[in-house]
């Protein structure tokens, strides 16, 4: 082999070498110690996780560890942004961070499951730790079982006494690489491998250890409830279950872990047939408020009927009347207006023969809130000061925190900026201070709400940001939906466009999404689709509308109003506006906020109205209206929103048009570009040159550039690749990318490598 290796320079590959046979391992001793003068280049793999001490493979590298041109390379395991990458590339929609954590960035094991049809264990993997499983002995095997069923992390003693094994079989676990010492304890490489060692129990043996386990944790003492829950669940220990669930929701609310909390009461409620009715009803009240936090709403408030069914039939009317309360809040979130108002004086009359207290003081606050939130600023001042009063009266700052957050949030609406503002930063530090997240994002989500409404453009995002940072701790999943969905309409303002279609699909892909969050989430997604000329834009409009008819909120009917009036002009269906816009128009012209007011008198007016308008419009509609198109555009940029900065322009002469047209399709809007130059030529005025070359001959109104990309779309090409044949970079590609999916109304490469044909036409052409 050395006389043979020496003839010509030769690569040699020698693969999973810790199976090698003797003869093998003796040639790679051979020339490893062998080689100074040989051209030839050896490279043996290995998995060091099946090299014991003990392994044959161990004392050859022992052997050549000091021999010249001999080195020995650790490759690192996959980073978070590597399998994002893989994750990326292979068009799946996996929880990469999951997958992460559950594979600890093995290469195998990522790949394996990103490649797998179901989200079940694949069988690949399956089979490649039972096969290393299936080498252990009879004893060994008993402790590996022990262990998977312990935890990720098993304690020896415990996973030994379970087990009913000594010490040596668990010690051939870890000199087989199955099981990792640490210390005390001993964990699997990766959770995955854990599950596969579950999944091949039988069920009879599974549910024994946790028996085992279950008996040996309680006997020893331990407080970890959520881990004795979990042992108590699995051996059906229905006594067990509604002691240690409980306190680990307990717990895991304490901690911010409110999705975890939610469960823990499921699983306490599945035996809660063994509880009496205040028993029960306590879990269902506790169970409601974690799945509104978490955005479970309808779960919420079925959850909290039941137990307000309960609290009846046991006569406590106090909580009733809390549960009164709670049904009212549910019932907004789930647009159901009417309900919540009726459950609102519901819970007022149920409480207030109970005379004075924080119970009562709240249901004022609520009502005080539904009025904030219809517009009916005066009456939800007078509620929520009522509640103020009785709040500070009983030392009660969880319902002063709820009851200064409305009235802020009202005195802010009446522009009333600066008492408003002090009134919820009082409200914040209160529930900052007391660990009353609800309250706290309740603020964050106010005031990002206002600065963006009266376009505070920047402060709006920053306010955002900062709130979705703290939910995002504390799976506040309700506020951080709702936050999300706002910054991807300041995002789309702000003349980010990608990043807002970006944030606004997130929310949309999110299950069980909350009606207020979906409508703004698809206010933006509407208004990017109408301005790009996507086909989508004209579902997306008439679904957001369908979902706000019968609502009176004003925060939710003129958006509306504004997406329909924007998308019939770019449409060419001007004679639209006028009827598309009246209800919202008599209903809030002279309530209402200005900046939206005065945005939906400048559509009108394009519509062909002529309305009296009640109130000062702010600065630059001001300068639109008295032709002063320059000063506008740039009032307009002044306050970041340069697409109104470029329709400001479409009244100056023609070098201000062409320069309207130019922003306007910097902004990924063609089709209001298209509808500038329409307008334009209706009124017999010069018309700005559209876009030239390839853009021009596609409906999608890709550039050629991005008809480049689509084409290695087509052929499946990575984003690596596509940047080494375009000479582009891979964060370049990723924009054009992203570009391409929004303008075809497809979410993923595989769907528009579909559409393309439509685009470039068949390979033939």
């Amino acid at each position: 082999m050395r006389a043979a290796l020496g003839r010509t320079p030769t690569l040699l590959l020698l693969e999973d070498v810790h199976w090698a046979d003797e003869a093998t391992l003796n040639l790679i001793r051979y020339i490893g110690r062998r080689m100074n003068d040989l051209p030839v280049l050896v490279v043996a793999t290995f998995r060091d996780d099946e090299v014991p001490r003990t392994h044959p493979l161990a004392s050859v590298m022992g052997d050549l560890a000091t021999a010249a041109g001999v080195s020995r390379m650790q490759l690192p395991l996959l980073t978070a942004d590597a399998v994002a990458v893989l994750a990326r590339e292979s068009d799946c929609d996996l929880d990469v961070a999951a997958l992460w954590r559950s594979t600890d960035g093995n290469p195998f094991f990522v790949t394996e499951v990103l490649a797998a049809e179901t989200r079940t264990l694949p069988a690949t993997i399956r089979d490649a730790v039972g096969a290393r499983a299936g080498r252990l002995t009879v004893a060994a095997r008993r402790v590996l079982d022990a262990a998977a069923v312990v935890g990720g992390t098993a304690e020896i003693g415990v996973v030994l006494e379970v087990s009913g094994q000594a010490f040596a079989a668990l010690d051939e676990c870890v000199e087989g690489g199955v099981l990792i010492d640490r210390g005390t304890s001993v964990s699997f490489r990766h959770e995955l491998a854990r599950q596969a060692i579950l999944d091949a129990q039988p069920p009879a043996t599974r549910v024994d250890l946790h028996r085992r386990v279950l008996v040996r944790l309680v006997t020893a003492g331990s407080l970890d409830h959520r881990r004795l829950a979990l042992h108590a669940l699995a051996c059906a220990d229905a006594a067990a279950v509604v002691v240690h669930a409980p306190r680990a929701a307990q717990l895991a609310a304490r901690l911010g872990s409110h999705r975890e909390a939610a469960e823990h009461l499921q699983t306490a409620l599945r035996f809660g047939d063994t509880l009496d009715p205040a028993g029960r009803a306590d879990l269902l009240d506790r169970l409601s408020y974690e799945c509104y936090l978490t955005n479970q709403l309808a779960k919420a408030l079925e959850t909290r009927q039941g137990a307000v069914a309960l609290h009846e039939a046991a006569g406590d009317a106090r909580r009733v009347g809390v549960g009164q309360r709670w049904l009212s809040r549910l019932s907004w979130f789930l647009s159901r207006d009417a309900d919540a108002e009726r459950y609102a004086f519901a819970a007022v009359s149920t409480l207030q023969p109970l005379g004075p207290g924080a119970d009562l003081a709240m249901a004022y606050s609520n009502v005080s809130q539904l009025r904030m939130l219809s517009g009916l600023n005066e009456e939800a001042l007078a509620w929520g000061e009522r509640a103020l009063v009785e709040a500070r009266a009983v030392g009660n700052r969880d319902v002063e925190s709820h009851a200064l957050n409305n009235i802020g949030s009202t005195l802010l609406r009446q522009g009333n900026w600066a008492e408003g503002k002090a009134r919820l930063d009082r409200s914040l530090d209160i529930a900052l201070t007391d660990g009353l997240e609800e309250h706290a994002a309740r603020v964050w989500t106010n005031v990002a709400c206002h600065q963006a409404i009266t376009r505070m453009l920047a402060d709006a995002e920053h306010t955002l940001r900062a709130g979705l940072a703290y939910c995002a701790e504390r799976d506040l999943d309700s506020w951080s939906l709702y936050m999300q969905a706002w910054l991807a309409g300041v995002q789309l303002e702000r003349g980010n466009t990608e990043a807002a279609v970006r944030l606004a699909e997130e929310v949309l892909r999110h299950p069980q999404l909350a009606m207020f969050s979906r409508t703004q989430a698809l206010l933006a997604t509407g208004l990017a689709a109408v301005r790009c000329g996507n086909p989508a834009a004209t579902v997306q409009v008439a679904e957001v509308h369908a979902m706000t008819v019968g609502t009176t909120d004003a925060e939710r009917l003129l958006p509306v109003a504004l997406l329909q009036a924007e998308a019939a002009w770019t449409a060419g269906r001007a004679a639209d506006i006028v009827a598309l816009t009246d209800e919202a128009w008599t209903a809030f012209a002279a309530d209402e906020e200005p900046w939206t007011l005065a945005e939906l008198a400048w559509w009108r007016t394009l519509g062909g109205a002529v309305d009296a308008v009640p109130f000062e419009l702010p600065e630059p509609f001001a300068l639109m209206r008295d032709g002063r198109a320059r000063e506008a555009s740039e009032a307009w940029a002044t306050i970041g929103r340069p697409f109104w900065a470029a329709l400001a322009l479409i009244a100056g002469d023609p070098a201000e048009t062409s320069e309207a047209v130019a922003a306007l399709l910097r902004l990924d809007a063609p089709a209001t570009a298209r509808a500038v130059r329409r307008d334009l030529a209706r009124r017999g005025l010069p018309v700005p040159r559209g876009p030239r070359g390839r853009s021009r001959t596609n409906a999608a109104g890709l550039t050629a550039r991005e008809i480049d990309v689509l084409r290695c779309l087509v052929e499946g090409l990575s984003d690596a690749e596509i940047a080494a044949r375009l000479t582009l970079s891979e964060r370049t590609v990723g924009h054009h990318v992203s570009a391409v999916l929004r303008k075809l109304g497809v979410p993923s490469r595989s769907r528009a490598a579909a559409a393309a044909v439509s685009i470039l036409g068949t390979p033939e052409q």
